[in-house]
């Protein structure tokens, strides 16, 4: 049975890709600094807070050691602050949870990945924007873009492919403080509709899949069409 840990899994589009796993037969691991979902389906729970050691040490121990075929990284902390005004121990948060803590977490994954393992990790639309009030989180999600393509060349001799998923503003509890730019963002994409974590599910199962085999180091931006690059 194929292992898939999905790091904040307990909602949005961790969830969606969370369910769509489960349904595909795999036996799925859900990582979540939140209380576990009164129903989580078949999933695996571990609450853990990927911004610290403690955290991923925790973790490492609920794996014990087996397997990890696949590991989809979703989890993050949002912002939405000037940079004038956000102190620095908030911004030194949204960059510990979101860049250290993803290097962290895959240093503690990778060991347990079987030759041919799948690794997909979440960065932003925002990156390539450069959006208002929202400097610290374009910072870490620029950074997991740079350590991902860094990743897929030193996993590469053992098939370890390693891409990124980008998608623009999506209908989920974290964008609850940016709500209001939603609009704006719609009139942006080629597709004028509002984005869904379903939307976001299809790339991830792809780039977890056989037919991705030969893609690694990539990133996706899944957005409607906002982006163009």
């Amino acid at each position: 049975m194929t292992t898939s840990v999905v790091t904040g899994g307990a909602s949005g589009i961790g969830a969606a890709v969370a369910a769509a796993l489960i349904a595909e037969g795999h036996r799925v691991i859900i990582v979540d600094i939140a209380a576990p979902p009164e129903r989580h389906g078949a999933a695996q729970y571990i609450r853990a807070d990927l911004g610290s050691p403690e955290g991923i040490d925790s973790i490492v121990a609920e794996l014990g050691g087996h397997p990890v075929d696949n590991l989809v990284h979703c989890a993050a902390r949002g912002q939405w602050s000037s940079f004038r005004q956000t102190e620095r121990a908030e911004w030194e948060q949204i960059l510990r949870t979101n860049l250290e803590g993803t290097i962290a977490l895959a240093q503690a994954v990778v060991p347990l990945m079987p030759r041919g393992g799948r690794i997909v990790l979440f960065a932003s639309g925002t990156v390539f924007k450069g959006s208002r009030n929202l400097f610290a989180y374009v910072a870490s999600k620029a950074g997991v873009i740079g350590f991902a393509r860094c990743l897929a060349e030193e996993l590469g001799e053992d098939e370890i492919t390693v891409n990124v998923i980008s998608p623009g503003i999506t209908a989920t509890p974290m964008i609850a403080r940016m709500a209001h730019t939603e609009e704006a963002n719609i009139a942006t994409r080629a597709l004028k509709r509002r984005a869904h974590p379903d939307d976001i599910v299809g790339p991830v199962l792809f780039l977890l899949s056989d037919q991705a085999a030969f893609v690694t180091g990539q990133t996706l931006c899944v957005d409607g069409g906002s982006v163009k690059n």
